[in-house]
């Protein structure tokens, strides 16, 4: 409750355009999280399993006075519409934009749907019509999903056996979406430059078997507008670390330093060297790019990945 919110003040104190931040707005969260372990010794080897998950939903309670809601996300390079919009009863900063029912085929097709525009033909991208008034345009947005992960998870596994130890950390999301910018500018054609081989799979007459639609200057459909063509899972499941050490026998360690070192153990780790997921970016731990903005998490502005890293280290005690 009473969450910050840039407030527009009204002309009869003054200011024009003035917005001033006030404790009005409110959001709930709720779900459950649970945690179990699991320890065991067998002779000189013993080992451990460990689990968390957490269940979590987001519900956006109540804005400022006269704000219906708040679109985020726009950017000149990825596109002119916001991306997000947070409203009262939708999950904080959704994903906002077009439904894509598929690529027109034929521009019988074209004339027999809802207009989208006057240049609409064949290879272009067909919307839904969401409000049903015959028009896609600015109206027929709607909510397509949030970067908030229904579960998140991670589990812990561990064993030793005599002077060797080996552990291995595990961590994952399940249920969000990102919105994935990157292939704004790949896929999206709206410029000649920077397009991936993507484009290679373009719509033409004898190439219909693609998501990709027709490659034509200016993007007159508007083609590129947020929509479900950019929306992908953002479940992954990640090996964050896995260690393995050898710590020299207390015996032997006290017969070469004449007592001076207590312990010597020496490892070698690894971090982020394995991801399962099925996002194409560059890496699904999508947070945010825009410091000025708190409202667009989870899009993907060529963010740069989650580096691999390996180690070799000593640990000594005297």
């Amino acid at each position: 409750d009473n969450l910050i919110l840039n407030v527009t003040l009204p002309p009869s104190m003054g200011f024009i355009n003035s917005r001033v931040p006030q404790n009005v707005a409110a959001m709930k969260n709720q779900g459950f999280e649970a945690q179990l372990g699991f320890n065991d010794r067998e002779g000189a080897f013993t080992w451990f399993a460990n689990a968390n998950f957490s269940v979590i939903t987001n519900k956006v309670l109540r804005l400022a006075e006269g704000v219906t809601d708040i679109e985020a996300g726009g950017n000149a390079d990825f596109g002119s519409y916001n991306i997000t919009n947070t409203a009262v009863g939708q999950p904080i900063q959704s994903f906002y934009g077009w439904n894509v029912l598929g690529i027109f085929q034929a521009q019988q097709e074209v004339d027999s749907s809802p207009k989208q525009t006057d240049a609409t033909a064949p290879g272009d991208l067909k919307f839904e019509d969401v409000n049903k008034d015959n028009v896609i345009d600015i109206k027929d947005r709607k909510f397509l999903g949030s970067f908030i992960p229904k579960v998140s998870y991670g589990f812990n596994l561990g064993a030793n056996y005599k002077n060797f130890d080996l552990s291995a950390f595990f961590q994952g999301v399940s249920g969000n979406k990102i919105f994935n910018a990157t292939r704004v500018i790949t896929e999206g054609m709206v410029r000649f430059f920077n397009a991936g081989t993507q484009v290679l799979d373009a719509w033409t007459p004898s190439n219909t078997n693609t998501s990709i639609p027709r490659a034509v200057g200016a993007d007159p459909n508007q083609n590129a507008r947020p929509s479900t063509r950019f929306l992908e899972d953002g479940s992954y499941l990640r090996l964050k670390n896995i260690m393995l050490g050898y710590t020299l026998p207390d015996n032997s360690l006290q017969s070469i330093t004449k007592g001076t070192v207590k312990n010597f153990r020496v490892y070698v780790s690894a971090q982020n060297i394995l991801t399962f997921t099925k996002y194409s970016g560059y890496d699904p731990e999508v947070g945010n790019r825009t410091p000025d903005s708190s409202l667009t998490n989870g899009i993907d502005f060529a963010v740069y990945p989650t580096p691999k890293a390996f180690q070799i280290g000593v640990q000594v005690g005297f």
